[in-house]
């Protein structure tokens, strides 16, 4: 099989799979219109960005491909984003941490610690 052959050949397995019928198919697994909808979106991004688009594909041809993706892209970002919430509360941040030169673990018996590395004893 030549070069030409076996590029032909995955460019037309690449189209078969991710026409509109068979994704919108494939998107039967979602739970509803939205996600479904989302689905062959991505589907259709994934295309663009990876298919066609190998080291042989020209610069031309690489430049329409990502134009179409970054607009795709941009329609699925609308997709996933949500309604604002100005009634929802930022999240407390505390530092969790325990600051330096201090053991990781309290010792039970109150003995002195004089290192970051705390040694419990065998019983």
């Amino acid at each position: 099989m030549s070069t030409d052959e076996i590029r032909e050949r995955t460019q037309k397995v690449w189209d078969k799979f991710y026409t509109w019928g068979p994704i919108w198919k494939r998107s039967s697994c979602t739970p509803n219109l939205r996600a479904r909808i989302a689905f062959v979106f991505l589907s259709k991004l994934y295309r663009q960005m990876y298919a066609g688009t190998g080291i042989s594909t020209d610069s031309a041809r690489r430049k329409k491909s990502k134009a179409w993706a970054r607009w795709t892209a941009h329609q699925c970002k609308k997709l996933f984003q949500a309604r604002p919430m100005p009634e929802l509360p930022s999240p407390a941040w505390e530092n969790r941490h325990s600051p330096v030169g201090q053991p990781a673990f309290a010792v039970g018996d109150g003995a002195e610690v004089s290192g970051p590395f705390v040694v419990f004893p065998k019983n």
